[in-house]
């Protein structure tokens, strides 16, 4: 059984709290034995990384990654990802006008994929990057059974991480997260479940959410045409309103649905009253409390302008706030600004963008568009 929040309040107090922990051993009814070993939610909530610890480990565990994707090397990284959006966006040019192509399919996904797996130093060759994103996919999808996650999740994930690092060290790669997460466990600072933790959480979170982020946006502009002109507008005039637009997406439809969980160390009264005992599980709905009225007014307007869209929770709060964050901003502003100014009569397909059945990731199967009117 868990609890979930109502507020934008609440979820920050929940997110940033440090009394609220990741680690599942404080989950009363895990101790008690009440969830089943087969609970396919389990592989996602009781592994060994960054998402399900605290403290001191915690920090050890977030240092190798915080260092391959500090500030600095985004900075250094954003040619490549223009580099990358500007080759999609030619493939897309290729399409005739009038028909519908899906652009979370042929831009919105491979564009942070690619950036993800260059940075791990998955090869390009051999098709590992697609099968890592198959089993990212089948690790959100809420509607796999429990003998599914077990086997495709529980098992064929940290195999092939496995055999990536292998191959890695077959070939004496160094300079890549893998092999950074990999000298670490040599040197006795990581345990192997540890960097495979790691891994996967890396795996997801680097491009999962961003694909989510970037199809966001692309709705809420297109379903907001008055924004989509002051956002033109002030693009004309001189200004840079991507960063603005990338945070109203944050708010307005967040990339990740839920996050899953947080456990009460004491007794705890939240943000409006309500008492979170200890042992208990807390749920942070984020699409919904991004909505709440009484943090953002209007809230179902994309307003790229508004004062609040920075309160936003899309990354977390506190120590164990997304440290992708940079990243991920960075990656959705180059990839709007190159598709608006690359198309700029694209337009959503009638066919209605189907939702991902995910606990975890607030997505779609596809992003249906027309690039061009039909002559």
């Amino acid at each position: 059984m868990a609890k979930a929040v109502t507020t934008r309040e609440a979820g920050y107090q929940v997110l940033s709290d440090p009394r609220f922990a990741k680690d599942i051993r404080h989950w009363e009814d895990y101790r008690q034995g009440r969830i089943p070993p087969d609970w396919p939610l389990l592989f996602i909530v009781a592994g060994k990384g960054l998402l399900t610890t605290d403290g001191d480990t915690h920090r050890r565990l977030r240092q190798p990654i915080q260092r391959a994707i500090s500030p600095r090397r985004v900075k250094e990284l954003l040619p490549d990802v223009e580099a990358v959006a500007r080759r999609l966006l030619a493939g897309l040019a290729t399409v005739p006008a009038g028909e519908e192509t899906d652009l979370q399919a042929r831009f919105a996904l491979p564009l942070p994929l690619e950036v993800i797996c260059s940075l791990l130093g998955v090869p390009e060759e051999g098709g590992l990057r697609e099968e890592l994103h198959e089993l990212s996919a089948a690790a959100m999808n809420s509607e796999l059974g429990a003998d599914a996650i077990l086997h495709t999740v529980g098992q064929r994930f940290p195999a092939t991480l496995l055999s990536l690092i292998e191959r890695k060290r077959s070939r004496g790669d160094r300079d890549d997260l893998t092999m950074e997460l990999v000298d670490a466990l040599d040197a006795g600072r990581l345990t192997e479940e540890e960097v495979i933790g790691n891994l996967v959480v890396t795996v997801i979170g680097g491009h999962e959410t961003t694909v989510n982020l970037i199809c966001h946006a692309v709705r809420g502009l297109l379903t907001h045409p008055e924004t989509l002109a002051e956002v033109r507008a002030r693009q004309a005039a001189g200004d840079d309103p991507w960063p603005e637009v990338v945070e109203e997406a944050l708010r307005w439809e967040s990339p990740s649905r839920n996050v899953m969980f947080r456990y009460a160390t004491e007794d705890i009264t939240v943000e409006g009253g309500a008492v979170i005992h200890k042992g208990e599980a807390v749920l942070v709905p984020l699409p919904a409390i991004q909505r709440c009225p009484h943090a953002f007014p209007d809230p179902d307007r994309f307003d790229p302008g508004r004062a609040e869209n920075a309160q936003h929770l899309a990354f977390g709060a506190g120590a164990h706030r997304c440290p992708g964050a940079s990243l991920a901003r960075a990656e959705a502003a180059i990839a709007l600004r190159l598709l608006f100014e690359t198309f700029p009569e694209l337009a959503l397909a009638p066919r209605p963008a189907e939702r991902v059945p995910s606990l975890g990731i607030n997505g779609y199967r596809a992003l249906p568009v027309f690039l061009r009117p039909a002559p």
